[in-house]
């Protein structure tokens, strides 16, 4: 098991909200090997809980930002100043050798760069929110496109992550990125027929003039 992916589920296990890594991290834990190397820690969470986590991270040492546009990030110093735009988040303790941060005009703004290295300690993590029904976990790029909550979280040796099929459907608008495209070649082997059946549906809904993926999903 990578060994800051189960850092951050000691973490947030104690923050009494709804929440699974996703991302590679979630191909991992549903092939139960590590298939490539990450950058970061991806979580999936839900809207309603935005102020609930962060709170709790900055109750545990964490620095909170919200994403804004064009590469510009929010510092959050007080739960009451926030723009809470429908961007992702991301945390910060101490400092991160995998974020770049340069301050520019603005309280709290600032000009955010990534690296490509793997982390190496835990001192990073983003957090990408969706929404849901009282029974349905509602894909961020359709809401039309859902999925039942008791299937959309499954679990590795206790730490939950999202089902492979919405990972593979949210890395579908870019596939050209590096790791992609192996990501879904591997994982789609490993995926039952109703898994298969339900990605191959969602990528034709958003994708109506055809994506290289479909076919092999079906």
């Amino acid at each position: 098991m990578n060994r800051l992916l189960e850092e951050a589920n000691r973490l947030l296990k104690d923050s009494q909200v709804d929440y699974s890594f996703c991302g590679g991290h979630a191909i991992d834990l549903f092939l139960n090997f590590e298939l490539r190397k990450h950058g970061d820690i991806d979580v999936s969470a839900y809207w309603e809980d935005r102020d609930s986590i962060i709170l709790y991270m900055k109750n545990k040492g964490w620095q909170a930002y919200e994403m804004c546009e064009y590469g510009i990030a929010h510092q959050i110093t007080d739960i009451n100043e926030q723009f809470c735009l429908k961007n992702n988040m991301f945390f910060i303790k101490n400092e991160s050798e995998y974020i770049r941060l340069e301050k520019r005009d603005g309280k709290n703004m600032f000009t955010v760069s990534f690296s490509q290295k793997e982390a190496q300690e835990f001192n990073f993590v983003e957090f990408l929110f969706n929404s849901k029904t009282e029974t349905e976990f509602c894909y961020g790029r359709n809401p039309d496109i859902t999925l039942a909550l008791s299937k959309v979280k499954k679990f590795n040796e206790g730490i939950p992550y999202l089902t492979p099929e919405m990972v593979l459907l949210y890395k579908s608008t870019d596939i050209t990125r590096e790791g992609y495209q192996l990501d879904f070649d591997t994982t789609i082997q490993k995926m039952s027929k109703e898994q298969k059946r339900w990605l191959s549906v969602a990528l034709a809904i958003m994708n109506p003039l055809g994506h290289p993926w479909i076919t092999c999903s079906e």
